[in-house]
Parts: structure tokens; C-alpha cells; sequence
């Protein structure tokens, strides 16, 4: 299962493969590429978004500075000797309003509550497809904790086995049920081989 993100000019690759996640992000030329294990991603999804009001406010204050500059300067004695100020404001301070309101917006996902943080273009390609894939991410996840410290051993010491047990249920990836049924095939199987 692959995701591929862009966002402005910053580009997530996601590859799922086998009990890992392949990340290769690329910005500005620069390339990185790492591997985690799917054990070592949390099972939460926080979001994290910005507005363009900040881009907003200062386009309107740069161009009520240009229309105040421009009436200051027709006024003023010397308007044709002035032009080459107000043409030079108009495309310095002109120029930097697209690229203000252009800008990209901040739209992210992040899986948290484990040992690594992943992040996620929350609208790349979609927010269907990326919110999928997250959610397929942290279900596989889950599956792998429950088939490492779920896995019944009557070989452990009661203590590690019903700590193990006890963190899958108090990290909520096994409800109270499964807790109990996991506890009692313990039981059971530790009776079997003494």
C-alpha cells in the first residue's frame, strides 16, 4: 500500500510493507528517507491546521500603505519626479501579496501516542485516501501489539503476561472482553503444562 503527498514543495512518500512503514520526504532539494516499525506508531490522530487570516491582514495593510503612499505622492509637488517611488512600491509590495495568499495551508495529520510521530497531508491527494491510509496504518498497528504481547506463553511469569495484558487494555487496542478472554486462555494453558 503506497501514499503519495505533496504539498507546496514538500513531497511525503509512504510505502506499507510487512510490519514497517517506508517515509521518504523531499523539500527544497533535500531528501530523507527512514523506516519504522509499525509496533512504534501511537493509534491517536491529531490535527493540525492554519488559516490565512495573518496573509489577509497584512495584504490588506500593504495595500492601504500603496493607496496612502500613492495620494501622498500625487499630492505632493513633484508627482512625476515621485513615480519611479510609487511604480518601484507597486511591484515590490504588489509582489508580495500573491505570494502571501498563495502560500500553501498547513493542513496536517499526526498519529501520536507512540515511540515515533507520523505525519500526514490531511487534503493530499485527498482527505478520503489520506485519512484510509492512516487508519489502515494504526489498524495493522494494533494487530501487530495484540499478536506480540497478546500472544498467549505459559512459559512467562504471570506478572509479565497480565502486564502485558493489562497495557494492551489500558492503551485501549483490546477491550475489557478480550482482556478477560486473554486472561483465562492464560490460565487455562498455564493449568495444561504444569
Amino acid at each position: 500500500m503506497i501514499l503519495k503527498q505533496k504539498q507546496g514543495y514538500r513531497r511525503y512518500e509512504y510505502e506499507l510493507v510487512d510490519k514497517t512503514i517506508k517515509v521518504k520526504y523531499t523539500t527544497e532539494g533535500k531528501t530523507k528517507e527512514w523506516s519504522v516499525r509499525l509496533e512504534d506508531i501511537g493509534d491517536s490522530i491529531s490535527y493540525e491546521s492554519h488559516t490565512r487570516r495573518w496573509a489577509y491582514i497584512f495584504s490588506s495593510l500593504i495595500t492601504a500603505f500603496l493607496i496612502f503612499l500613492t495620494i501622498f505622492l500625487f499630492m505632493s509637488d513633484d508627482f512625476n519626479g515621485n513615480l519611479p517611488i510609487v511604480v518601484g512600491s507597486y511591484l515590490i509590495f504588489g509582489g508580495l501579496i500573491p505570494l502571501l495568499l498563495l502560500k500553501p495551508l498547513k493542513k496536517e495529520m499526526h498519529i501520536i501516542g507512540g515511540m515515533i510521530t507520523l505525519t500526514f497531508f490531511q487534503n493530499s491527494p485527498t482527505v478520503e485516501e489520506a485519512e484510509k491510509f492512516v487508519n489502515e496504518l494504526i489498524k495493522r498497528s494494533r494487530l501487530l501489539l495484540v499478536e506480540k504481547y497478546g500472544k498467549i506463553d505459559p512459559d512467562l511469569p504471570e506478572d509479565t503476561m497480565m502486564n502485558q495484558l493489562n497495557w494492551l487494555k489500558n492503551r485501549n487496542i483490546i477491550s475489557e472482553q478480550r482482556y478477560e478472554q486473554l486472561k483465562r486462555d492464560y490460565k487455562i494453558k498455564k493449568m495444561i503444562n504444569s
